[in-house]
């Protein structure tokens, strides 16, 4: 299980260690270089990240607050291993999120931020065409992305920052257990890219909550959330 190094970045003087052994142990876990289950060694995180014992230690406990590792006392830690039988309620509480980003967003936005996001929105539509999930997936989290970075309020954006990696993965390992039909998914958002252009707030919120299976409809591949 090495740990990818990010020859681009490097470490300033007042970066702290934990920091950066916390960066590139979720950068790992979230690029699947490390696997779900995959047990997390200190001796070999040692090794490969060039630290003492102590940073990975807390960088481990920061993981399990998130819900990336999972520990167990005297024993040992390793990735999480997301259930499959959760995965639709991971992926509702996404929408939860992603819908209040949504509503307090839509006032704000100009013609010009609604017309780019319904190309956004297009965007995913095509990408569901060509079943292709990886590409669904970040088609899905440019849209969304961008609701979110407009939203008006600071508490909320830092709230999805701090949770929202960690349940985007949990939908993204067990994506397969939501059987989302993608010609429905296509076709939400297809409305869902009609509605912002025609300023229709209400219908860009229902078809999002369709989009999260917050209402009738299907859903759609964790990942493509936050």
């Amino acid at each position: 299980m090495p740990i990818p190094r990010s020859p681009e970045k490097t470490t300033t003087p007042r970066e702290l260690v934990r920091e950066r052994v916390y960066a590139q142990l979720k950068e790992a876990i979230l690029s699947g270089v490390l696997l779900p289950g995959e047990r997390l060694d200190e001796a070999e995180l040692r090794g490969w990240l060039g630290v003492s014992g102590t940073p990975i230690r807390q960088a481990l406990h920061t993981l399990s607050l998130e819900g990336l590792v999972e520990t167990a006392p005297q024993s040992h830690s390793a990735v999480i291993a997301p259930r499959p039988e959760e995965a639709r309620d991971t992926l509702q509480t996404i929408g939860v999120l992603v819908t209040g980003a949504t509503i307090l967003t839509l006032p704000q936005l100009t013609p010009d931020d609604r017309t780019r996001l319904a190309a956004l929105a297009r965007e995913v539509t095509v990408q569901h065409r060509s079943g292709d999930i990886p590409s669904i997936t970040k088609a899905a989290e440019a849209y969304f992305g961008s609701i979110v970075r407009a939203c008006p309020n600071p508490v909320f954006i830092q709230v999805i920052a701090q949770t929202g990696p960690s349940l985007s993965y949990h939908v993204t390992v067990t994506h397969r257990a939501l059987d989302a039909d993608l010609g429905e998914l296509a076709q939400d958002y297809t409305e869902l890219s009609e509605a912002l252009l025609d300023g229709d707030d209400e219908r860009v919120v229902d078809s999002t909550k369709r989009i999260f299976q917050l209402g009738s409809g299907s859903g759609t591949p964790p990942s493509s959330a936050a």
